[in-house]
């Protein structure tokens, strides 16, 4: 007599992977695309040159999320999320270079937000960071001019 025994395994995969987690990765790599960009004031000329809207008008525009121009436009969209809620896409906004003053002069992209930290690329005038580059939060003076951090999609 043979016995026959059958052993049937079912896999169940549960995609955790969203929609906005595609946009958001898309999104990421348009952006760090332009790494390296300059600065020009006023400017949104992808591979040229950038002020910190025109570069974020332009990611966001490509994707047809914003194409808000204003750094201070961004703070009338969009939902506040906190700190600890960022994620990749989100936009970050911060006071220009005088922090006394609270309105919004600077935007970014949030970039990673993990247990290594919270990083957001930018166009930035800075002669210490000119140009597209990707920001670590916590290790620069960025958290002395934060107001918000927006999530737009």
């Amino acid at each position: 007599m043979k016995l026959l025994i059958s052993l049937c395994f079912v896999v169940i995969s549960i995609n955790t992977y969203s929609q906005r987690d595609v946009i958001a990765d898309s999104l990421v790599a348009l952006a760090k695309a332009q790494l390296g960009v300059p600065y020009k004031w006023a400017t949104s000329s992808p591979n040229i040159s950038f002020d910190c809207s025109g570069f974020t008008s332009y990611i966001y525009g490509y994707f047809d999320i914003t194409k808000c121009r204003s750094s201070k436009g961004y703070g009338a969209i969009g939902t506040i999320v906190s700190i600890a809620e960022a994620k990749k896409g989100d936009c970050i906004l911060f006071s220009g270079t005088n922090p006394s003053d609270r309105t919004i002069g600077h935007v970014g992209i949030v970039v990673e937000n993990s247990e290594n930290g919270l990083f957001f690329i930018h166009c930035s005038s800075s002669k210490k960071h000119f140009g597209v580059v990707i920001t670590d939060y916590y290790a620069s003076g960025y958290p002395k001019r934060f107001l918000s951090i927006r999530r737009l999609f």
